[in-house]
């Protein structure tokens, strides 16, 4: 594994503390924005597939141990990562920074719409129609999950995705 799965690794404890601390205090129809998502994304286009599929498995491990779920979340998390990971960019690719950054923000939010068209298809608290969950609230979680993506790469990643 490289060193950059290793980093990655080290930010799953955090980034599950604030998805099931922080996070949902930010929430709007009962949607908040998914910091494993962003994780996901960074790791899909950094590490590739594989990496970003065992880093969404360990998050949904983890996040599931918190708050109750653990097959359902583990199992979102791996099929976020498997759809991130198509936004890979090869170690030998001359990307320009822009595309690396479309990358991202399009791996990240593709993810978190991905996890949770499977959570909603797998629980239903509130009793709402599937098409309705998946369609609305989904939309309504990529969009959340975009705007962390935006801030996170202002605030931490500026150097991450440097040519």
């Amino acid at each position: 594994m490289k060193a950059t799965t290793f980093r990655i690794a080290a930010l799953l404890v955090p980034v599950t503390l604030m998805q099931v601390f922080l996070l949902p205090r930010l929430s709007v129809l009962h949607v908040s924005p998914d910091a494993m998502a962003v994780l996901v994304g960074f790791t899909a286009i950094s590490s590739g597939r594989n990496a970003s599929m065992l880093i969404g498995f360990l998050g949904g491990m983890l996040t599931g141990m918190l708050i109750g779920q653990m097959g359902l979340l583990m199992l979102a998390g791996t099929i976020g990562g498997f759809i991130a990971g198509l936004f890979q960019i090869p170690e030998e690719s001359h990307a320009t920074q822009s595309l690396k950054t479309r990358k991202f923000f399009l791996a990240s939010t593709l993810c978190s719409f991905t996890s949770f068209a499977v959570m909603a298809a797998g629980s239903n608290p509130l009793a709402l129609s599937f098409a309705y969950r998946i369609l609305v609230l989904g939309s309504i979680a990529a969009i959340f999950t975009l705007l962390l993506a935006i801030a996170a790469r202002l605030l931490f990643m500026k150097k991450s995705f440097a040519d």
